[in-house]
């Protein structure tokens, strides 16, 4: 086996495949994981955070996720997550406005707290992302 991987990001609506990758960060409910080939077997919980992704190449990609899974093997890595969104697919005003939604429902007694606070990590988390572009 060489040093790269095939790795699956699998949403309800959509399979992305990337072969030749060297490593994935990935946000699990414990902290970080870092992942590369020959992973030892896993399987892992996913939390809202930064996937990032490094190719064969050296090229970084980021993902902002809404949490999920990752299935881990040693020939290759499944990511079975909620909701994925490149860095340059981000609509920065979209996800202010996210935001203070969230903010002003966080002073709402009638609304969910929980769900609130959901919202709000999403929101950060996908304008952290978006920020990995400049």
């Amino acid at each position: 086996m060489g040093k790269t991987f095939q790795l699956d990001l699998i949403t309800p609506i959509s399979l992305k495949t990337f072969s030749n990758i060297s490593y994935v960060r990935a946000p699990s409910i414990d902290g970080l994981i870092g992942i590369q080939a020959r992973h030892a077997t896993a399987i892992i919980a996913l939390d809202i955070g930064e996937i990032k992704i490094i190719d064969a190449n050296g090229k970084d990609t980021y993902y902002a996720t809404s949490g999920g899974f990752a299935d881990i093997k040693p020939e290759g890595v499944q990511l079975l997550i909620e909701t994925i969104e490149r860095a340059k697919d981000i609509d920065k005003k979209r996800s202010e406005k996210s935001l203070n939604r969230a903010n002003d429902r966080l002073t709402n007694k009638e609304s969910d707290l929980e769900r609130t606070k959901q919202s709000l990590l999403r929101a950060k988390n996908r304008l952290r992302v978006f920020s990995k572009l400049a």
